[in-house]
């Protein structure tokens, strides 16, 4: 049976690249500078799993691709849906953050590791 993660992790990232570039095309407000640069930080966390990518996906990778995903989705949810405060769209430029630095290596490493067992 052939190994479906490559597909499943490409198929998250398609699914992330799209809601930002619906956000920043659609959605977002300010300057075309400022949504062009708000759409690279956030598609950063993808870029750099796409890159990771290159010596194949396996479970940590997709775990990475889902989880950025998810908090991209609630992060979304939480500006554009059920806004609770003014300071809701912060979550915005702080997401790819968490994304970049905490989920992306991580995601990045269990893969190396699990390749190594």
């Amino acid at each position: 049976m052939p190994n479906k993660l490559p597909s499943a992790t490409r198929l998250l990232l398609i699914a992330g690249t799209g809601l930002h570039l619906a956000t920043a095309l659609f959605l977002g407000s300010g300057g075309a500078g400022f949504r062009a640069g708000l759409c690279v930080w956030s598609l950063t966390p993808y870029a750099v799993l796409a890159v990771a990518m290159r010596r194949g996906a396996g479970i940590g990778l997709f775990t990475g691709a889902l989880l950025i995903l998810l908090l991209d989705a609630a992060t979304f949810w939480s500006v554009f849906v059920v806004p609770s405060n003014s300071t809701a769209a912060l979550n915005m430029l702080v997401a790819p953050l968490w994304n970049l630095l905490l989920v992306a290596p991580l995601a990045i490493a269990v893969d190396a590791w699990y390749r190594r067992r």
